[in-house]
C-alpha cells in the first residue's frame, strides 16, 4: 500500500532529524573542527546522497543547529517574561538554575545548550547570519550582560566589567556541560546554583 503524502513527509522529517541529532552530539563530544561528514553519516546510518540532499554542507548544518538553539533559548527567555519583573540577581538565580537543570537533564538539552555557550566564547565556529525578524532584539548573550549591569545599579551583584562577568559564567557553564557529556557515568551530583551564584553576589549582601 503506498503512502500518503503525510506519511512520507514524516518520514523525511525523521531523517533530517536524525542527521541534526547525530551531528549534535558529534560536536558536541569532539567539536567542530574535528568531526566531518564522513563521521555524520556513518553514526546516523545514512548515505552521503541523503546527507546532501538536506544540508549543502557542513556549515549549512551547523547554523541549523545553532537556530534551532537560538530559538529554543529565545523561547524560554518569551516564556520567562518575568526575569524582567524582578530583581536582577533573582533573574540571574533563576537562569542559573534553569540552565544547571538543563545539563543534567537526560535529553539533547545540554548539547543544544553547550553549542550555544561555545557560539559565543569561540570566535573560529561559523556565526549564524542575524535574522530580520528579530529586529533589534539582543542575542541572550548580550541581554544577561544587562543583566548584570542592571544587577550592578541596584547594589546586589559585585562590581566589575559586566561581559567579563558573563564571559566567565558562560566559560563555567561549557566546562560543566563537557564534564557532563564526557562522563561514562551520568550520576554525578548536581551542583547548587548557589555554588555559581557566588561569583555574582555582592559581598555583604544575603
Amino acid at each position: 500500500m503506498p503512502k500518503t503524502p503525510e506519511q512520507n513527509q514524516q518520514i523525511k522529517d525523521e531523517r533530517r532529524a536524525n542527521i541534526l541529532n547525530t551531528a549534535l552530539r558529534l560536536f558536541a563530544v569532539y567539536g567542530y573542527d574535528s568531526v566531518v561528514i564522513n563521521d555524520i553519516t556513518r553514526e546516523a546510518n545514512c548515505s552521503h546522497g541523503l546527507f546532501y540532499h538536506y544540508f549543502k554542507n557542513k556549515v549549512a548544518l551547523f547554523l541549523d543547529l545553532m537556530k534551532i538553539a537560538e530559538e529554543r533559548t529565545f523561547r524560554k527567555r518569551h516564556e520567562e517574561q518575568s526575569l524582567n519583573k524582578m530583581p536582577a540577581i533573582d533573574a540571574i538565580r533563576t537562569i542559573v538554575s534553569h540552565m544547571i537543570d538543563e545539563i543534567y537533564s537526560d535529553n539533547e538539552s545540554i548539547y543544544f545548550l553547550y553549542m550555544f555557550v561555545n557560539m559565543h566564547l569561540q570566535k573560529t565556529l561559523p556565526l549564524p547570519p542575524k535574522e530580520k525578524e528579530r529586529g533589534n532584539k539582543k542575542s541572550f548573550f548580550h541581554y544577561f550582560i544587562d543583566l548584570i549591569a542592571r544587577g550592578q545599579k541596584e547594589g546586589d551583584v559585585s562590581g566589575g566589567d559586566p561581559k567579563e562577568f558573563a564571559i566567565i559564567y558562560y566559560s563555567i557553564i561549557k566546562g560543566l556541560c563537557y564534564t557532563r557529556i564526557n562522563m561514562v557515568k551520568k550520576s554525578a551530583t548536581k551542583p547548587s546554583p548557589d555554588i555559581i551564584m557566588n561569583l555574582f553576589i555582592r559581598k555583604g549582601n544575603y
